[in-house]
């Protein structure tokens, strides 16, 4: 029983990691003003000027 408890906890954690990395790598592929929630409301994006 506790073998089945330490394999489910295992996969939990790896689990939330693969998906935590996913995330990471999604946002950073993104860009600093695209991934930001604020987006285009910040201040540092404006119109005429290129996302930094």
């Amino acid at each position: 029983m506790s073998l089945l408890i330490n394999l489910l906890l295992t996969l939990l954690i790896f689990g939330y990691a693969i998906y935590t990395l996913i995330k990471f790598f999604k946002k950073s592929k993104e860009g600093k003003c695209n991934s930001c929630s604020v987006n285009q409301d910040c201040g540092c994006h404006t119109p005429g000027d290129k996302p930094l």
